[in-house]
């Protein structure tokens, strides 16, 4: 099986060779992002897309981009780190970052020991000594070595977790949009951070399995060897053995339970979706996807549904919608349990999703910029060509024009 596509692949290190640009403006649905997708045109030229508007940002391709919702952040090929939000650019620093990662709403990097979150104006600094750090939808979890102590800033506030050592083993899968566990050995203490409190969630025990979700946290630990769900501070106990895999995400836990079944907590019930353990399986967010019997699936409605018979070169879960190629390798979207046509066009290279935004390249070459899904509104058709986005782009304060083809200057 191909790996699925994980957040933005290649984050446009990789030009998007272009001639042309089709962008389909359709009317609001969902908005998991703000419309906002950057991409390098055949010149070199680094560009935003944001909600139906473009953006020529810099001369030449970033050597590392992130987007996180409506912000971007990108270091030049001169190395400054910059942010780009609201229609202003902002310099972070003028050196490259050591680290660079996105979640969510939250942009973290770290650079001179230190730790920051990229913020207009002037970034916010979390912490001048830095060890590991996770950054999820609304929370970064690091390890201030100025202190010792581990931290989890949330919603504006940072949050030291006293008393607990900053060698805690703190797994990526233990660290969700809004909770996190913390495991210290020497207590033998699991303890859940949760919107700004911090509880024990197991003690006495050696050892701990954990997924860490949205507002939910499935659990075993080698005294009980059960699986149990914390959501929203009720606990109940899911199976009598210890699960063999489990993921989290926003409202759901999947898991292949002791004996072997693959199955699924959403809504306060347990579905039994498969008598064995698929072939792949990953939660993103709210959804649930899966790899069986040569067919990919997507958990909704309490079962397993076919979305394809058979496994996509190219998929990318994200915000509760599965984005992929099928046969023809045309891009479809499957949402709800409804799929959409999102280009018209077959033989497409590669796409990337950006929140509600896809960009994608057709097989002639040309960059096609996707947004929110639905019917189509207008039609905006551009010949692109080498000074295309000189000066802040061809568009009448950056607007897109609508179902007009523009001519530009050479």
């Amino acid at each position: 099986m191909s790996a699925p596509d994980d957040g933005i692949g290649e984050r446009v290190r990789t030009c998007l060779f272009a001639v042309g640009l089709l962008v389909a403006l359709l009317p609001p649905m969902r908005s998991h992002a703000q419309g906002v997708a950057p991409f390098v045109t055949p010149s070199g030229r680094f560009v935003l897309f944001d909600q139906g508007r473009f953006q020529d940002l810099v001369t030449e391709a970033p050597r590392d981009v992130v987007v996180a919702e409506d912000k971007v952040v990108y270091v030049t090929a001169t190395g400054e780190l910059k942010l780009f939000q609201n229609g202003s650019a902002h310099t972070m620093q003028a050196t490259p970052p050591e680290k660079l990662l996105s979640a969510g709403r939250l942009i973290a990097y770290a650079g001179g020991g230190g730790l920051k979150l990229a913020e207009p104006t002037r970034p916010r600094e979390l912490s001048a000594a830095v060890g590991r750090f996770i950054v999820r939808d609304s929370l970064v979890l690091f390890h201030d070595r100025t202190d010792a102590t581990v931290n989890v800033h949330w919603k504006g506030r940072s949050f030291p977790l006293a008393g607990l050592p900053d060698t805690l083993d703190v797994p990526e899968g233990w660290v969700g949009p809004n909770t996190a566990v913390l495991f210290d050995r020497a207590a033998r203490t699991a303890y859940r951070f949760h919107r700004g409190v911090l509880e024990p969630l197991v003690d006495s025990t050696d050892a701990v399995m954990v997924a860490a979700g949205g507002d939910l946290i499935g659990y075993s630990d080698d005294r009980s060897r059960s699986l149990h769900l914390w959501h929203k501070g009720v606990t109940t106990t899911l199976e009598p053995l210890t699960p063999r895999a489990m993921q989290a995400g926003e409202g759901l836990l999947a898991y292949v339970s002791g004996g072997g079944s693959f199955k699924c907590w959403s809504a306060g019930q347990v579905h039994v979706l498969l008598d064995h353990a698929p072939t792949a399986w990953m939660v993103r967010d709210s959804l649930l996807v899966v790899v069986d019997a040569g067919a990919l699936k997507v958990f909704h409605d309490g079962a397993l549904q076919v979305v394809e018979r058979y496994v996509p070169e190219q998929w990318v879960a994200q915000g509760g919608v599965l984005t992929y190629l099928d046969l023809n390798r045309e891009v479809r979207q499957y949402a709800h349990g409804q799929r959409t046509a999102v280009s018209r066009e077959a033989g497409v290279a590669r796409f990337e999703v950006f929140g509600d935004t896809v960009v994608y390249t057709g097989d002639d070459g040309s960059v096609y910029v996707w947004w929110r899904g639905g019917d189509v509104r207008a039609l905006l058709n551009i010949l692109v060509r080498r000074k295309a986005f000189g000066h802040g782009g061809p568009f009448h304060r950056g607007q897109c024009p609508k179902a007009h083809l523009i001519p530009l200057a050479p």
